[in-house]
């Protein structure tokens, strides 16, 4: 198992980078010195304002910044191949992050204004060769809205999203981004897990990060 390692002198950011690496669900290792650096690190997350250099090191403003350009070096690349941001348009869409395939991330936007900023973030932080937008046919009004926000921020094509909100008991927004993200014609139900629950879909539907770490 491959870990990421935490060496800063940046109190906030290692407050931000243990919280976050948390959330992701990231196995990680807090360095105390630069002589004790296990074998299974191969990617070391430090602030911005750190003053010192090291090898395998990313530098970055925030947490969410610092692991997201670290996902490549986790999966044992440089970067990227092609990265597919999916979007479920409505009042509160979800969006997901599609990288090689591998479901990197997937969330609510609390506002449709938010999208936005949430997708220039992602354009920002992942390291990838080739990187476009796929956006649900669905919830013509709220969808609109976001084609416009998100025009010339990367190639946008429209998708038919039928069936990504299945089954209903369990459906959200999140996860139907994250199935957005792979369609080219509609959504395959053959995808869909015959047993599951609303904690393990993602791992059940999906090669996930989580799953090759």
């Amino acid at each position: 198992m491959t870990r990421v390692g935490i060496y800063t002198h940046d109190f906030k950011f290692y407050h931000d980078i243990i919280k976050e690496l948390k959330r992701w669900n990231l196995p990680f290792f807090s360095i105390p010195d630069l002589y004790s650096i296990p074998g299974d690190i191969n990617v070391i997350l430090s602030s911005e304002q750190d003053p010192f250099t090291l090898p395998g090191q990313i530098k970055a403003v925030t947490a969410t910044e610092a692991i997201r350009r670290s996902l490549p070096v986790l999966l044992n690349k440089s970067q990227f191949t092609r990265v597919i941001i999916g979007i479920d348009p409505g009042p509160r869409p979800g969006i997901a992050v599609m990288a090689d395939n591998v479901l990197m991330e997937a969330w609510e936007c609390p506002t449709i204004c938010g999208v936005k900023d949430d997708v220039l973030d992602v354009v920002k932080n992942y390291s990838y060769r080739y990187i476009m937008i796929k956006i649900g046919n669905g919830d013509r009004p709220n969808r609109d809205i976001i084609i416009k926000q998100l025009k010339n921020i990367a190639p946008m094509v429209i998708v038919n999203e039928e069936n990504t909100s299945t089954p209903h008991k369990i459906h959200d927004n999140a996860l139907s981004a994250a199935r957005i993200s792979l369609i080219d014609d509609r959504y395959d139900t053959s995808r869909t897990p015959v047993k599951f629950s609303r904690k393990n879909i993602y791992d059940k539907e999906f090669i996930t990060l989580h799953s090759l770490i």
